[in-house]
């Protein structure tokens, strides 16, 4: 079995997590950081690339002289780079490529970046698959149930969510007293969940994943970062997609979750 994996790594816990599994699992990790010199990932890669901006066809070379045939796409990129015209001139050719012939909803964009990596024959696959004890069980989670108010309004929050995520876009909602107080949209979750607290002060967090999302990228995750930005806004009650979200460090998250009282349930 060849040894050797490729991760390009995002902004977040995430990647550090799948570095440090893939050390334990005695893999030599490539690893390609997106988010500058990011000194928590470092110790768990053979070799350690920071890209100012994508590089498709370095990525693909480099992989390729690394002797990897498979690749982890984790973390959160700022969506704003590829509107950035500065940015955008420094593409390379098969970045620029991949940006003209697609739309630019995040399941588009990463389903033609895997596509481009792929015939290259390099294997793009599901890091959930590497963490399989961070997905969401279902059910209640923490000691506290959601109340009868919270669970109306994870149901509600559901019901929006089926209606947005086919659009791509929506992937976590805050409702409040049954009505939506913010949806996700290019910003992320945890500035919607800033904006939900200046608006409404409390409410419930549901987060899904699209019907049809491609299960190798974009899994929806939470972590400590999550509860403490909901406690910051006011809002008890966080709803995730079993079997299709990943609870970082989730020790800490279930401990962090019994201080701030907030409530968690597994859809």
């Amino acid at each position: 079995m060849n040894d050797k994996i490729a991760l390009i790594s995002g902004e977040g816990l995430l990647p550090v997590e799948i570095a440090k599994k893939l050390k334990s699992l005695n893999y030599s990790t490539l690893i390609f950081s997106l988010s500058g010199e990011n000194e928590q990932i470092k110790p768990y890669a053979e070799k350690f690339i920071s890209l100012r901006y994508p590089n498709l066809g370095r990525g693909v070379r480099e992989i390729k002289n690394f002797g990897a045939e498979k690749l982890i796409m984790a973390g959160r990129i700022p969506k704003n780079t590829i509107y950035s015209l500065p940015l955008i001139l420094f593409f390379d050719k098969l970045s620029r490529s991949v940006l003209k012939k697609t739309l630019r909803d995040d399941h588009s964009l990463l389903g033609s970046i895997v596509e481009a990596f792929e015939s290259e024959n390099i294997k793009v696959i599901p890091y959930w698959q590497i963490l399989p004890e961070f997905i969401a069980p279902k059910g209640k989670l923490t000691k506290r149930s959601p109340t009868k108010k919270e669970f109306q309004d994870i149901e509600y929050g559901e019901k929006i969510l089926h209606v947005t995520l086919p659009c791509s876009f929506g992937q976590s909602i805050c409702v409040a007293d049954g009505a939506v107080v913010a949806i996700e949209a290019m910003e992320g979750t945890d500035r919607m969940i800033k904006r939900s607290g200046e608006l409404s002060g409390h409410g419930t967090v549901i987060k899904m994943m699209k019907e049809n999302q491609d299960m190798r990228y974009d899994l929806p995750t939470v972590g400590t970062k999550t509860l403490d930005n909901m406690k910051e806004a006011g809002l008890t009650c966080l709803a995730v997609e079993s079997g299709k979200t990943l609870i970082l460090e989730p020790e800490k998250f279930f401990n962090l979750a019994e201080k701030f009282n907030i409530a968690v349930w597994g859809i």
